[in-house]
């Protein structure tokens, strides 16, 4: 591979030259920058170039699966100009899981595995590891820069757009710290600097005695490249407005071009949107300002009133329906201790013994009121809110049920009582009859007997 670069580096004809090793790269190129396609070196990438090698010395018969850090290359592995030599790509997190779930543990082999003559290649997956090796008598027409991440790809790509650049050879990777910043490493538990300090050992390391014989296997390391740009339709200024609008972005200053949603300006979020490539409703600030609007809303319009506290107990907000509770204005009590208002022990146990008290009824008899009570504390923003239900009328309603129930209780006393007298006197007269009757008959009796 370095070699071909070297070829084109020696040469001279290309204006500049952009390194095709990294796939996402390359298709960022075909996709974004189609008129960039001739800057894009016409060499296949390192797995190509392998597989092709190992089928030209093992024959078709043979399955190449190439392992790694790089889900891109997936892709590349089913690109139909890669020409199907590779049969699979998968990623180390892949291989780790196959292995583990086929109880499988992999421990060195007693026969050494071949490797390749020019261990100099290794240093690929560096950022500015293609240029490491190749000379520099070799790269004196062009300016040698490694490029890595995707934000400074497009920079380069930006740059060489507008004709700034000229005989620049640029290595350039997608991902930050080239492929050893590839997605698939960043499970792995192992930093960067470690995983750099390792590759550089490997480098360093006495070769395997068994080698391919690279140098006697030819095969064609060309590369051509599609243009596999998609044209999309660009919104009008009002239909950017329209979207904008949708967010609540209604004036130049409510763009705020935080960058947030992963677009530099909101206009260009506008125009993703437009495009079906974004969603409106992904903006943070917009969806922020939104959740705060409806707890404000919330809070304004529930028929309890609501009083937030400091951790002094002074008053922070209040709610319309407090004001209204309280009689009160807002003014009048915002940053003002609440006992002052609503004296009570509730504050002190939800500071000091940690609790939570719901629903409890109090009654404060200044103001007439009769509520029930709930004091919670929020920790970590160090506030406490009073919640109150008005229940006075309830409870004005519930003694007035209470009275009329003990004064029919005591006129049905009263009834009881009267009654009972009643019975007791017919009881008693009707007991003084008996016993003269009784007298009366029993002298008949005997008169009659004697007779």
């Amino acid at each position: 591979m370095s070699q071909e670069y070297e070829k084109l580096l020696i040469e001279g004809k290309m204006e500049n030259i952009i390194t095709t090793a990294c796939p996402t790269a390359v298709l960022l190129v075909e996709k974004y920058y189609p008129d960039l396609i001739p800057f894009l070196a016409p060499v296949v990438s390192p797995m190509i170039a392998h597989a092709m090698s190992l089928r030209q010395i093992y024959g078709n018969r043979i399955k190449v699966i190439f392992i790694g850090p790089c889900i891109s290359k997936k892709h590349e592995t089913d690109d139909v100009l890669s020409g199907g030599v590779v049969d699979a790509a998968i990623s180390f997190e892949e291989l780790k899981f196959w292995l583990d779930e086929e109880h499988i543990t992999l421990s060195p082999g007693e026969e050494p595995v071949k490797g390749m003559q020019h261990q100099s290649a290794r240093f690929y997956p560096l950022p500015g590891g293609i240029i490491a090796t190749i000379p520099k008598e070799s790269r004196k027409k062009y300016k040698s820069i490694g490029v890595d991440g995707v934000e400074r790809c497009i920079e380069i790509l930006e740059s060489m757009r507008k004709g700034e650049l000229d005989k620049y050879f640029i290595e350039m990777n997608a991902c930050t710290g080239a492929c050893l910043g590839g997605p698939c490493m960043r499970n792995t538990g192992i930093s960067y600097i470690n995983a750099r300090d390792s590759l550089v050992k490997n480098v360093k390391r006495p070769r395997n005695k068994i080698c391919y014989e690279t140098d006697a296997v030819k095969v064609g390391l060309s590369k051509k490249f599609l243009d596999r740009s998609v044209s999309l339709p660009m919104p009008s200024d009002e239909e950017i407005a329209k979207i904008l609008s949708s967010i609540g972005k209604t004036r130049p200053e409510q763009e705020l071009n935080c960058g947030g949603c992963g677009y530099n300006t909101c206009r260009d979020k506008a125009i993703a949107v437009y495009q079906g490539k974004a969603d409106p409703k992904m903006c943070l600030p917009f969806v922020r300002e939104r959740a705060e609007s409806i707890s404000n809303l919330i809070i304004d319009y529930t028929p309890n009133a609501t009083i937030a506290l400091d951790s002094e107990l002074k008053v922070q907000e209040i709610n319309p329906a407090a004001l209204q509770l309280l009689k009160i204005d807002k003014s009048d009590i915002l940053g003002k201790p609440i006992e002052e208002f609503l004296p009570c022990s509730m504050y002190d146990e939800v500071l000091h013994e940690d609790k939570i008290i719901q629903n409890r009824k109090i009654t404060y008899e200044g103001l007439g009121l009769t509520v029930e009570q709930s004091v919670i504390s929020i920790k970590e923003q160090q506030m406490i809110f009073i919640l109150l239900k008005n229940i006075t009328s309830e409870e004005k309603q519930q003694q007035s049920l209470k009275k009329v129930r003990d004064e029919t209780l005591e006129v049905a006393q009263k009834v009881i009582d009267k009654q009972m007298r009643v019975a007791q006197e017919i009881a008693s007269l009707l007991g003084e009859t008996t016993a003269e009757t009784k007298t009366a008959l029993t002298k008949l009796k005997k008169s009659i007997t004697s007779d």
